[in-house]
C-alpha cells in the first residue's frame, strides 16, 4: 500500500471517529425533550462541519456554525440554567460558569472569523473547541440533568 493511500485511510479513520462522537445515544438523554432536542441540534451541527471539511466546503459551514452557536448558547444555556435554578441544583454556579466560558469562546471564534476568514487553522480550532465541549460539558456535566428532571417530575418544565 502506498504511503499516500495509508495517510488517506488514517485520515478517514480519524474522521469516522469524530463523526461517531456526534452520534446521539440514549444515555445522553436528560429527561427534558427541549434540552435533548437542543443537544441533538448541536451534535448535528458539529457533524455538518466535519462533513464540510471532508468535502472542502469549510467556508460556508464555519459561518453557519458561528451563526448557530450564537443562537444556541443564548437559548440552550438559558433553558438549562432555568431548570437548574428551579430544582435548587447545588452545582448551578459552576455549571453557569462553564456556560459563560463557552459563550466567550464563541465570541472569540466569531472575532477570529471576521479577522481571518475561514482558515484551516480556524476550522480545526472550532472542531477542537466543539469536540472538547461535547466531551467535557455535554457528556459529563449535563449528566446531572436527568436527576434535576426527576426532582422536578411533577413540574411540567421537564416534559
Amino acid at each position: 500500500m502506498s504511503e499516500e493511500r495509508q495517510l488517506d485511510l488514517e485520515r478517514d479513520e480519524k474522521q469516522m471517529r469524530m463523526i461517531a462522537l456526534t452520534a446521539w445515544r440514549e444515555e445522553m438523554a436528560t429527561g427534558n425533550e427541549a434540552i435533548d432536542s437542543q443537544h441533538r441540534d448541536l451534535l448535528n451541527t458539529v457533524e455538518d462541519l466535519l462533513l464540510a471539511c471532508k468535502l472542502q466546503r469549510m467556508e460556508d459551514e464555519i459561518a453557519q456554525l458561528i451563526w448557530f452557536l450564537k443562537r444556541y448558547v443564548r437559548k440552550h444555556f438559558r433553558d438549562e440554567e432555568k431548570l437548574q435554578r428551579e430544582s435548587g441544583f447545588s452545582g448551578y454556579q459552576h455549571h453557569k460558569a462553564e456556560h459563560d466560558a463557552f459563550y466567550l469562546e464563541v465570541q472569540h471564534l466569531e472575532s477570529r472569523y471576521r479577522e481571518e476568514g475561514a482558515s484551516t487553522v480556524l476550522v480545526v480550532g472550532s472542531l477542537h473547541m466543539m469536540c472538547d465541549w461535547l466531551h467535557t460539558h455535554f457528556k459529563q456535566m449535563d449528566q446531572a440533568l436527568p436527576t434535576i428532571c426527576t426532582t422536578l417530575n411533577t413540574n411540567t418544565s421537564c416534559n
